[in-house]
């Protein structure tokens, strides 16, 4: 374990957000509302001693500042900088600090909550991702870059690791004093040494950064960060495109693991799935996982599926590529490389190794996508539905249908009018899409592939898309248009990409089997399953026969 020094920072140049708060008397949460408002110029390291000057210099505009310090966040009557200054009162005397934590958190305005990814991690959870591992706490370091209040250091000491052996960082300087005091309370020790309110990706970045035995954390959720400066970070942490802030957690965590230590992720669904994170993905598949672990909807008020990732900083081998899958009531084993083999390396851990085999073979066979064989367009956007859409049907107007408007591969009537003057919105397709002879039309926003087939030179909104086989694709526009529509294909998709959007690039990865029309040229769904030799089975799912 590598002795603490913190990041080092020019001087001249820059100065931390703590560091700011702590000169002009406000929290850490005014600063970064500040840079937001452009009153502060965000920079590598914090925020420009210059502009910070510039502010400090005029006792007016400071008192003007932090009468409106954090009242843009869409709650108005809510002052965050008055209930942090509370909870910093509070938290000095009150016995329960987990209890503070909760009450600190739903205090807070969901639109606060959400730009900085305040959602704290519940002990079941914790719990749960400490399970997957097996070490004798008493001999190790254990870090949390995103601390809270405290939550993961707690459980860490109730398992033994040493209080003197803890270390946090958080930005939020109210959880990081409920932190301190949680940790003096359970250990009789001042913990103000080792728990930092200071950025984990500042810290990390630094030449001297430590590495410590086990980190575990639940970064924040896309928190919002100056694109130039989550540029330098994900340039430094080797991020490649992935410029999320949980994908620069992972990245900086990995880089701050000992060799064979150990770090848990907690993350949202999407780090596993879509596009933006596949360069995270490949680099966490290279490395020996030990469970991928699916929480549901474990935080109010956000709709995306909690999922975690246990894994051991080493890299995979042959003696080292199970994985232990948890997703709802099943518990099985994975080949760790089979997740790489998928498309844009998603890992797909809700399917057992049965269905992957499936999944696999149904790519072995021969087969043609729609990559290359189509021409694609977006559906209209106005900019401004409220005045570019009408409600009543009159001269002057044409119909244009929404992707709620597609149901059972079939339109419903339209209940949306628009001027034909196409110059007047925002993006539009060629015109020629919409007057092709034949396409196809599908939602865009949904997470069941709905697919309808036009011969009427319809118009759409762009919660439905469109595109148009290219002359001689084997396969016709109404036949495409029921597979894709089918439960198997919907079943395939899912099993992927499970996304609530539906992509082109997705689509364009799926099997199209043309020996089957080959021999029935009209589609009926047991057919092709009887052609794949395919079974349904009763939860939904599918298996090979036999």
């Amino acid at each position: 374990m590598h002795q603490i020094s913190l990041f080092q920072q020019d001087q001249d140049k820059s100065i931390s957000v703590s560091s700011a708060a702590t000169l002009l008397g406000v929290s850490t949460a005014t600063i970064r509302n500040w840079i937001k408002a452009g009153y502060l110029e965000s920079c590598v390291g914090g925020l420009t001693k210059a502009s910070l000057e510039n502010v400090e210099s005029t006792t007016v505009g400071i008192e003007k500042l932090v009468s409106r310090a954090n009242k843009g966040y869409g709650n108005a009557d809510i002052d965050v900088d008055a209930i942090q200054h509370r909870f910093l009162e509070s938290c000095r005397s009150e016995e329960d600090g987990a209890a503070l934590g909760v009450q600190y958190q739903e205090s807070l305005p969901n639109s606060y909550r959400n730009k900085e990814g305040i959602y704290y991690t519940p002990k079941n959870i914790v719990d749960n991702l400490f399970d997957q591992i097996d070490v004798d706490y008493s001999k190790v370091t254990f870090c949390d870059p995103c601390c809270g209040s405290g939550n993961f250091l707690m459980s860490a000491l109730e398992r033994g690791v040493r209080p003197e052996n803890i270390y946090g960082f958080d930005t939020d300087i109210v959880a990081v004093e409920i932190c301190k005091s949680r940790v003096k309370s359970f250990t009789g020790i001042d913990a103000g040494e080792n728990v930092f309110n200071k950025d984990f990706l500042e810290y990390s970045a630094g030449v001297d950064a430590s590495k410590f035995d086990l980190m575990f954390t639940n970064p924040p959720w896309g928190k919002k960060i100056h694109k130039d400066i989550k540029i330098c970070y994900s340039q430094n942490f080797g991020c490649g495109k992935s410029l999320d802030t949980c994908a620069l957690f992972f990245f900086s965590c990995l880089r701050s693991v000992e060799d064979d230590g150990y770090l848990g992720l907690l993350l949202p669904e999407s780090f596993f799935n879509i596009a933006v994170f596949e360069e995270a993905r490949v680099k966490l598949l290279s490395m020996e996982v030990l469970s991928f672990l699916d929480y549901g909807k474990s935080f109010k008020g956000l709709v995306t599926r909690a999922q975690g990732v246990v894994l051991r900083n080493r890299f995979l081998n042959e003696s080292n590529s199970e994985t232990k899958c948890v997703y709802g009531d099943s518990v099985f084993s994975r080949d760790q490389k089979s997740f790489s083999t998928n498309p844009k390396s998603i890992v797909n851990f809700d399917k057992s190794e049965e269905e992957d085999r499936l999944i696999k073979g149904l790519y072995k066979r021969e087969h043609v996508t729609l990559n290359g064989s189509a021409k694609w367009g977006l559906g209209i956007v106005t900019g401004n539905n409220k005045k570019h859409c009408f409600e009543t049907e009159k001269e002057g107007r044409i119909p244009v249908l929404k992707g709620a408007d597609l149901s059972g591969g079939k339109f419903n009537p339209p209940t949306v009018f628009i001027s034909p003057d196409l110059t007047k919105y925002q993006q539009v397709a060629p015109l020629e899409m919409y007057e092709a002879k034949e396409k196809i039309v599908y939602k865009f926003i949904s997470s069941k592939l709905c697919f309808c087939f036009d011969d009427q030179q319809r118009f759409f909104l762009n919660s439905a898309n469109m595109f148009v086989l290219d002359k001689g694709f084997p396969i016709s526009a109404q036949e495409i248009c029921k597979l894709f529509s089918s439960d198997f294909m919907n079943w395939l998709y899912q099993s992927l990409f499970r996304t609530h959007k539906v992509l082109r690039s997705d689509l364009q990865a799926l099997p199209i089997h043309l020996g089957y029309f080959a021999k029935f040229e009209k589609f009926d769904e047991q057919h092709y399953l009887d052609y794949l030799e395919i079974e349904r089975i009763e939860n939904g799912s599918y298996r090979a026969k036999g």
